[in-house]
């Protein structure tokens, strides 16, 4: 049931909205004047007509990300972020650093999978980014496990014995000495990077230290048309996000 306070996805065939349900009436962006009060006591997929669409009333996920975050340069899917949380092993609990915010959709994501016991330490330069990130976690609820501070990751930093080090900046390699100072032993250290430059600079620096099982790799998803009698591969393609590698700290 929605209760005062949910934030709420307004799902139609074409449009997403997020609403914060504050008992408010409010102008929404897409949809209108909304009275926000109605949603209490609704049931979580329940339609509701508000004039111009009739919309499902939705907890907002992680798939919703890229349609929902307020966002400049290109985010970390979550199916990326997922894949990563998942190849270094996070879980409730898990204690992580990563090094550039951006608009905070790896952030949801590491958030999601370390919540509700865990920590997210998040080091960004730009008070642009920092207030955006923020916002956006804030916006479907997963800013409860996350400090964001205005830092550089490749400093010194208080945080230690992270079970992962994450680095979503264009040079991850200049951040290598702290996080060697950062991850515990069996820790995993991660990085995200658009070229094959980077990818080979930053491979090649882990090979030089104390790492081990060293992962490089991408990920592309196709969708498939689904038509009765005409099932067929999506024209629309993202044939590149960016490259990962994954390793541990020994």
């Amino acid at each position: 049931m929605i209760e005062e306070r949910d934030t709420v996805m307004l799902w139609s065939k074409d449009d997403k909205h997020l609403c914060e349900v504050d008992g408010e009436t409010k102008k929404i962006s897409g949809v209108g004047i909304v009275n926000t009060e109605k949603f209490i006591g609704s049931e979580w997929g329940e339609k509701i007509d508000l004039g111009k669409e009739v919309y499902t009333l939705l907890k907002p996920s992680l798939k919703d990300i890229p349609d929902l975050f307020d966002r400049g340069a290109q985010i970390i899917l979550p199916r990326i972020g997922g894949l990563i949380a998942t190849y270094c092993d996070l879980s409730s609990g898990k204690k992580v650093i990563e090094g550039g915010a951006g608009s905070g959709a790896m952030t949801a994501v590491l958030s999601q999978m370390v919540r509700p016991e865990g920590k997210i330490t998040t080091y960004e330069l730009r008070d642009k980014s920092i207030k955006k990130a923020q916002n956006n976690l804030r916006k479907i609820g997963l800013d409860d496990v996350t400090t964001i501070k205005k830092g550089d990751i490749t400093e010194n930093i208080d945080e230690k014995d992270a079970d992962l080090f994450f680095l979503d900046i264009p040079e991850p390699w200049e951040g290598l000495d702290t996080a060697e100072d950062s991850i515990k032993l069996g820790g995993f250290f991660a990085s995200y990077v658009p070229t094959v430059n980077q990818l080979e600079k930053i491979t090649s620096e882990l090979k030089k230290r104390n790492y081990i099982d060293i992962k490089t790799f991408e990920n592309l998803e196709r969708d498939i048309v689904v038509r009765e009698g005409a099932v067929r591969p999506s024209y629309d393609m993202l044939g590149h996000t960016g490259y990962i590698v994954i390793s541990r700290k020994i």
